[in-house]
């Protein structure tokens, strides 16, 4: 399993990142804190943060979605956005800004909070932009770390054999309109790295929910009925065309040409270039 290393990035280039976000920090009297999917804190950058508030101690917050939800209890306005790379097409964490206020609530809150927002969507636009040019830069698998499978993901899965999903493509069989519609965004895109979010929001529905919603109707997690159908379209254009299988691999929305080789592997037995050979 792989999971993209927010940490790495914030520290490559000399720490280009971390610099951009302590100078827009002191230069706009904020704090900006960095948090992975897992809600942990990365980094923060201290502005003009009251010493005795909240966010000089930012270290001592176990649950940060309670700053959002009891920000007045706090003496705080902030704001989050996702941070998204678009090289792996994947939400990697968060942003936070944040500012301290006057004890009571007042009407100026609301003005801070408006310019906090506006100043999330600049430093979203200034982070993605810049983080795309590292990994550019350097390579994509310099951001990426291997980690072992969740237990209870791994009985999860222990019924989506990928030697039989091919199998249960043509079986497939659902009425739920959601999941219907799931599928057909799914199959229209899969030159795309799509995430479970992605579909998820696709059809108004909770990352849970719809995970659980799609294994009940298809018998196959997300992740192995996206691949499971990577690999049927990978099968046909080998079999079909003459392209190369770097650019099927490309084609399909592959990051990497091992893991394509390694994927079709898994749900057919061979490696793409001996079944391309004994087609």
């Amino acid at each position: 399993m792989e999971e993209f290393d927010l940490a790495t990035l914030l520290s490559s280039n000399e720490k280009a990142l971390i610099r951009i976000l302590q100078n827009y920090a002191r230069t706009n009297d904020l704090v900006i804190f960095v948090l992975d999917n897992n809600d942990r804190l990365v980094y923060s950058a201290l502005g003009d943060a009251s010493e005795k508030g909240i966010l000089s101690r930012l270290d001592t917050v176990k649950d940060f979605e309670s700053l959002s939800t009891d920000r007045f209890k706090y003496h705080i306005e902030l704001t989050n956005t996702p941070i998204r790379i678009s090289t792996i097409n994947q939400m990697v964490g968060k942003l936070y800004v944040a500012h301290d206020v006057d004890d009571r609530p007042s009407p100026d809150n609301l003005l801070v909070l408006q310019r906090l927002q506006k100043q999330a969507g600049f430093l979203k636009f200034l982070f993605e932009g810049t983080s795309r040019l590292l990994i550019e830069n350097r390579g994509v698998d310099d951001f990426l770390i291997k980690q072992p499978a969740n237990v209870d993901d791994m009985i999860e899965e222990l019924d989506d054999s990928e030697a039989l999903a091919l199998q249960q493509l043509k079986n497939l069989s659902t009425s739920n309109r959601a999941i219907i519609t799931a599928i057909e965004f799914i199959d229209d895109n899969l030159d795309k790295r799509l995430t479970l979010d992605q579909v998820a929001n696709r059809v108004y529905l909770s990352d849970y929910y719809f995970s659980k919603l799609f294994k009940k109707e298809t018998k196959l997690s997300f992740s192995v009925y996206l691949n499971a159908r990577k690999v049927q379209r990978a099968m046909l254009l080998l079999k079909d065309t003459e392209m190369s299988i770097q650019d099927i691999s490309s084609e399909l929305g592959f990051a990497r040409l091992s893991y394509f080789s390694q994927t079709f592997k898994k749900f057919t037995g061979f490696t793409p270039s001996k079944f391309r050979r004994n087609k």
